[in-house]
């Protein structure tokens, strides 16, 4: 989800983007509104100082160049949303993903755009709901070259031409192992291999949830799994495998989101 102010401004400068996300946490973790009296007591100045310490990481979609007029785009995001296990914003990735980084980095929560005009002087640049935030918006379509010509320059000066971002757990055929499974992933699936005690189906019963899965051996739960995300449990399905003196139980789960898990488990 993208926080946008209709109808025209969507960038907050930075501090008052810090105070906005403190206001939120404290409404959801304190179940505190605007008109409550503890709300209120928790002054402006106060939240202000407490902001100033950070809560907000600057994630730059768009690097200032000169065939953009010195413009640069940025997401301002909770920098602890991995941990606070915020949901998935698979948005915020397509929009990543179309600007040139492949693959996609993973964003958790709200996030919030920016344009930001460095030269001469810096100062806000409005960003237009509808205008910029379609997937076709002129900003967009130029980003993914914006964005090349600006790590080609980087690396020059680096010296780390050619290197690569490196990939998530279980991506491109590589297995994770977990201490009680193993899997692989790629943007539309996730495969879990655990290894089980038979080699006969009928003592095997898997039951698929939108968040989890149960695996039955012989009448006897033995393996219970929390998903990081959601998967469709009509799309999942499971086989039974010999692999030399153990047997695998391979479980297949399509994710309802096409996108890459930093993890297995939440």
């Amino acid at each position: 989800l993208f926080c946008f102010r209709a109808p025209t401004l969507v960038y907050t400068c930075e501090l008052e983007l810090h105070v906005l996300f403190l206001m939120k946490n404290c409404r959801s973790r304190y179940a505190l509104s605007f008109q409550n009296d503890l709300y209120r007591k928790v002054s402006e100045s106060t939240l202000h100082s407490v902001a100033a310490e950070g809560s907000v990481e600057v994630f730059r979609l768009v690097p200032p160049m000169e065939s953009n007029h010195y413009r640069t785009i940025n997401f301002y995001l909770d920098e602890v949303g991995l941990l606070k296990k915020l949901p998935l914003n698979a948005r915020a990735s397509q929009y990543a993903l179309k600007a040139g980084f492949n693959p996609a980095p993973q964003f958790y929560g709200d996030i919030y755009v920016g344009r930001l005009q460095s030269k001469p002087v810096t100062t806000n640049i409005d960003f237009k709901l509808g205008e910029d935030t379609s997937f076709d918006a002129v900003w967009l379509t130029k980003a993914m070259t914006e964005n090349l010509e600006f790590q080609s320059k980087m690396n020059q000066l680096t010296g780390k031409v050619g290197e690569l971002q490196p990939l998530a757990d279980g991506e491109d055929g590589l297995v994770k192992e977990e201490e009680d499974c193993k899997w692989t992933q790629t943007d539309d699936e996730i495969e879990v291999v655990f290894t089980i005690p038979t080699t006969s189906s009928r003592d095997v019963k898997v039951r698929f949830l939108p968040s989890s899965l149960e695996v039955l051996v012989k009448g006897v739960k033995t393996f219970v799994l929390g998903f990081f995300s959601r998967v469709d449990p009509d799309g999942c399905t499971w086989t039974i495998e010999k692999k030399g003196e153990h047997v695998d139980l391979i479980l297949s789960c399509e994710k309802v989101e096409a996108v890459t898990w930093p993890r297995l488990k939440r």
